[in-house]
């Protein structure tokens, strides 16, 4: 009886080492699998790290690219303008040939194309690098939309479309950067003209809303599609990609916009469909407006 009982404590013993042991094992075994995971995780982060410093690298480099570039065409570009103007007025002299006035008038409207898009990519890569400062003064809104209706005005008549502002007289004055909200304004004016169909109108309203100044542009035009309004906003995108596409333009009109409008605080809103025409919402927030009485009363 005894000696069943030693062997009964023998084996109980025994037992207990093994599973002692298997537990080591165990033990050891998933300190090695937490310790994989953590080194393929922390490689991962590494990796997806590495990425990332990669990416803005080469996010840098364009937009020093865009910059170099078009600062170095800009130059000549502007001894081409200037010098078809000087012949197609006449400066010094008159052109006999009523061909080549025509041809030195057509150079200098290419010309001053080619500039305005040059400045569009120069201001965009400006902004990715974070290098556009604004000069701000206090602005009179309606004054800026007029002043964007008068440089529209032949284009919207070439294209037979009507144009049309409806802005409050007590329009408060906002504290912007009057050269680029104008280049916001002519932006959306440009293409609202490009692509609403002859006999269609282009709408523009401004009204506080919540304290913020919202200026709207809506047309009658050939809309967007809702899932491509994302598309349309980033740069260098064209929702018909095809080399056979009706509209000209290099898909940087809105895409500057919202960036411009975001530097002053603000928001661009796209509301659209197919065949429904197009609203862009344009929304400088209260703080920037320059009368808080008009604000109040609104």
């Amino acid at each position: 009886m005894l000696r069943a009982a030693r062997r009964k404590r023998y084996n109980h013993s025994f037992l207990n080492e093994y599973c002692d042991q298997l537990k080591y094992l165990f033990d050891r075994k998933r300190a090695q699998t937490s310790m994989r995971a953590l080194y393929r995780q922390r490689k991962v982060s590494d990796h997806a790290h590495h990425a990332m410093l990669e990416a803005e690298a080469a996010n840098r480099a364009k937009s020093e690219f865009l910059t170099n570039v078009s600062h170095e065409l800009r130059t000549p570009l502007n001894a081409i303008i200037g010098f078809s103007e000087v012949m197609s007025k006449g400066m010094l002299g008159p052109i006999d040939n009523a061909k080549y006035l025509e041809y030195a008038t057509d150079i200098s409207n290419s010309g001053h194309h080619l500039l305005a898009l040059i400045n569009d990519i120069l201001d965009l890569a400006k902004i990715e690098a974070g290098k556009l400062e604004l000069r701000e003064e206090i602005v009179d809104l309606r004054a800026v939309v007029n002043a964007c209706f008068a440089i529209m005005k032949e284009r919207a008549s070439l294209a037979e479309v009507k144009m049309k502002a409806t802005l409050p007289e007590a329009l408060p004055e906002v504290l912007v950067d009057e050269l680029k909200v104008k280049q916001i304004i002519i932006n959306m004016l440009s293409n609202a003209v490009k692509f609403t169909p002859r006999g269609g109108h282009i709408q523009v309203a401004a009204s506080i809303e919540e304290g913020d100044l919202v200026l709207r542009i809506a047309d009658t035009g050939i809309g967007i599609a809702p899932e491509d309004i994302q598309k349309a906003l980033d740069p260098f995108t064209q929702i018909d990609s095809s080399l056979a596409r009706r509209y000209e333009g290099t898909g940087l009109g809105l895409p500057l916009a919202k960036r411009l409008i975001e530097l002053h605080d603000g928001t661009l809103a796209v509301e659209s469909a197919l065949g429904a025409g197009t609203c862009v919402t344009l929304t400088f927030p209260g703080r920037r407006l320059a009368n808080p009485r008009s604000r109040a009363a609104s």
